[in-house]
């Protein structure tokens, strides 16, 4: 009998996944929710589960953390992300991060029902349009979309940079001096091409990036 972590701050879609892993796992799968990352923390800190379907985009979490921690806390956890952001952009860093599989939202429900069948399996899961992006990066030596040259970090202050976030509350979120936070901002700016805030706000949208646009 699975049990099962199913985390996002939208109560619709938590109940259609659950539909969705009771079709997959069986109606007698335990299912816990919850709604943003450190209520993700506390039910893994408290309850030992097999798999977690997660949100990039929840509250006290910038997604990629949330992975490393829940790892560190149930090494065994099998983790799928379930998000509307962009899995040319996405997919390949949570992958990275420990999650054995990423899909959007918007995939078909037989999509969604293989992947967690798959993942429940320990199996990881690759979509169609992933392998064909990761097969074209291995076979060219070149980044799929601009945003693969920025390093975790940089990466990181990319997202909060497009929240609206000055350099100080970078500073504050990442836990890195404002000097540091700058640096990282300087260097994003120079591996995008990019000169400001306007510019990279364009190209995020462009590649699909900007979180708040796809909420």
């Amino acid at each position: 009998m699975p049990n099962v972590l199913i985390a996002d701050d939208h109560i619709l879609v938590r109940t259609g996944l659950k539909l969705l892993v009771n079709e997959v796992l069986g109606a007698n799968a335990v299912i816990d929710f919850a709604s943003d990352g450190k209520e993700v923390i506390a039910r893994l800190s408290a309850n030992k589960y097999d798999v977690l379907l997660m949100d990039v985009n929840m509250p006290e979490t910038d997604g990629l953390n949330l992975v490393a921690s829940a790892l560190v806390i149930q090494p065994k956890l099998k983790v799928l992300v379930v998000s509307v952001n962009s899995e040319e952009i996405f997919a390949p860093r949570f992958l990275k991060a420990g999650a054995l599989g990423y899909v959007q939202k918007g995939d078909s429900d037989h999509e969604l029902k293989r992947a967690i069948y798959e993942i429940s399996m320990g199996r990881r899961f690759i979509t169609e349009e992933q392998a064909q992006q990761f097969t074209k990066a291995f076979l060219t030596g070149m980044p799929a979309n601009p945003f693969d040259k920025l390093s975790a970090r940089e990466f990181e202050v990319a997202l909060l940079l497009l929240k609206g976030h000055g350099v100080l509350e970078v500073s504050n979120a990442l836990s890195i001096n404002i000097s540091t936070a700058s640096t990282y901002r300087g260097r994003v700016f120079e591996k995008l091409g990019v000169k400001n805030l306007v510019e990279l706000t364009n190209l995020a949208r462009q590649h699909r990036v900007v979180v708040d646009d796809l909420r």
